[in-house]
Formats: structure tokens, C-alpha cells, sequence
């Protein structure tokens, strides 16, 4: 099995407990979407913020229909608010 990785950064940082999430997973996993759906059922408590988040990959925002990178690691960026 090789893991997914997660960068978590801001609420999902605090949500998860830590910068980084790994998934491992046996299931084909094709696109962001896919990997983002497995999260979500690996971490329920992350499930309600991903929907908002960016999918990053290295320095290039990722669409959830792409294809999960090569080297399995997703930056995940939840929206800001501030003033």
C-alpha cells in the first residue's frame, strides 16, 4: 500500500491534529476527488471543510477532476476570511 498524503494547513490543521494526514488505501484512486472522498471517510471530523478547500499540488492549484499527482501528496487550503 502506498499512503495519500495530506498537507493540512489553518482549521483542518487544528480539526486534525496535526500538519499531515496519511491515507493508506488499496482502492484505486484515480483523481483528487476520489482521494478527497477517501479522506473523508478515513476523518469524518475533516469531511465538513473539504467541499471549500483548494487542492495544491507542489505550487499548482489541482482540480478534484485531475488526476492525483504522481508523488500522492495533496496541500489542502481552506478559504480565508479577514479584514
Amino acid at each position: 500500500m502506498t499512503p495519500i498524503v495530506f498537507e493540512l494547513y489553518a482549521n483542518l490543521e487544528r480539526l486534525a491534529g496535526g500538519s499531515e494526514c496519511r491515507v493508506e488505501t488499496d482502492a484505486d484512486v484515480a483523481t483528487v476527488g476520489d482521494a478527497l472522498t477517501l479522506l473523508a471517510r478515513e476523518r469524518p471530523e475533516l469531511a465538513g471543510s473539504l467541499e471549500r478547500c483548494a487542492c495544491v499540488s507542489g505550487d499548482t492549484i489541482i482540480r478534484r477532476a485531475d488526476a492525483l499527482p504522481a508523488d500522492r501528496r495533496i496541500a489542502l487550503l481552506p478559504p480565508v476570511a479577514g479584514g
